[in-house]
């Protein structure tokens, strides 16, 4: 009778303690949930934010939120997500930053690999040359011509110091062996605007920010950073095919503060990935030129430490520091 009733007791437990975990994961979420942007509103990254809060809100049966933090090259609000609760709350729209800013600052307030739960990659945002349509240069061998032949090197427009862009021209450069000079702008459009006034001979930029100027016929893209064509400009040959097998873009994906329970983490990434199945998401996104990505936690924190190491060469290869 003892044993019987020792083993309702356990059974009893396991089912209670069951339950418990069962109530603990279906009862996230249960208020709005908040996705941290680190820079201020209307550009790619916040765009991004909200057209997948749009459709992510239904899907989890809660409010999705955009705050735009801007500041400290995306330091102010990573810091902000970093500091959360670890409850699935509070989400960062997190950038290429988390890969270049380590490498580029001395000291961070947090650590990008320890600090924080990648959930899911979601687009990756290919880095194009361009050059001016009254040029004489249309392909990647006249550009790597014209830079030896003229003394001082050609000189590029990028979006800013420390930028995905500017460390695609870099490396670049190191891969050409090309005379090249880096001239940094605040934005893409300072850039796009230097490059179509021939202050300039080219520049490297993702493809949405100078995009009105190509199909206004001033600018030409002439080669993409990926190893693939994009569908976007299916004639813009890649660096690979050319010699340089090089990848370089921008990038996005959602993160949690470290600690993030892993159903919420997983539960966060299906609803994501559902999202980014859907052809209306999928459509507004492809046609900005943006690669769209699917991706488990696992592999978002593959990336990030692949591309960490990644740039870390580049800008100690180059003496790149953020300014």
């Amino acid at each position: 009778m003892k044993n019987k009733l020792h083993v309702t007791i356990f059974s009893l437990l396991c089912i209670t303690s069951s339950f418990a975990a069962f109530g603990q994961d279906s009862s996230y979420p249960n208020r709005p949930i908040k996705i941290i942007v680190p820079y201020a509103a209307g550009g790619g990254a916040d765009n991004l934010a909200r057209t997948i809060g749009q459709k992510l809100g239904p899907l989890l049966g809660q409010t999705v939120v955009v705050e735009n933090k801007p500041g400290a090259s995306t330091q102010s609000g990573t810091l902000a997500v970093v500091k959360a609760p670890a409850d699935g709350y509070t989400l960062l729209m997190g950038t290429a930053n988390l890969a270049t800013n380590p490498a580029l600052f001395e000291k961070l307030p947090y650590d990008t690999q320890k600090d924080l739960a990648p959930i899911a990659l979601i687009t990756k945002v290919p880095v194009y040359i361009f050059v001016t349509n009254n040029s004489n240069i249309r392909t990647v061998s006249d550009l790597l011509a014209k830079a030896k032949s003229t003394p001082n090197g050609l000189s590029y427009a990028t979006p800013g110091n420390g930028s995905s862009a500017h460390l695609a021209g870099e490396l670049f450069k190191n891969n050409s062996k090309s005379n090249l000079q880096h001239i940094p702008y605040k934005g893409s459009s300072e850039a796009t605007t230097a490059l179509i006034g021939d202050q300039v001979q080219l520049s490297f930029d993702n493809y949405g920010p100078i995009m009105a100027q190509v199909k206004a016929g001033n600018a030409v893209p002439i080669a993409i950073a990926m190893p693939t064509r994009s569908s976007i400009t299916p004639n813009v040959p890649t660096l690979k095919e050319l010699g340089y097998p090089m990848e370089a873009y921008a990038w996005w994906g959602i993160l949690a503060p470290a600690g993030t329970p892993n159903n919420i983490v997983e539960r966060l990434n299906t609803a994501i990935q559902t999202t980014l199945n859907d052809s209306e998401v999928r459509e507004n996104l492809q046609r900005q030129g943006v690669q769209i990505v699917n991706s488990t936690p696992t592999e978002f924190a593959d990336h990030i430490k692949a591309e960490a190491i990644k740039w870390s060469q580049v800008t100690k290869q180059a003496n790149i520091k953020a300014q």
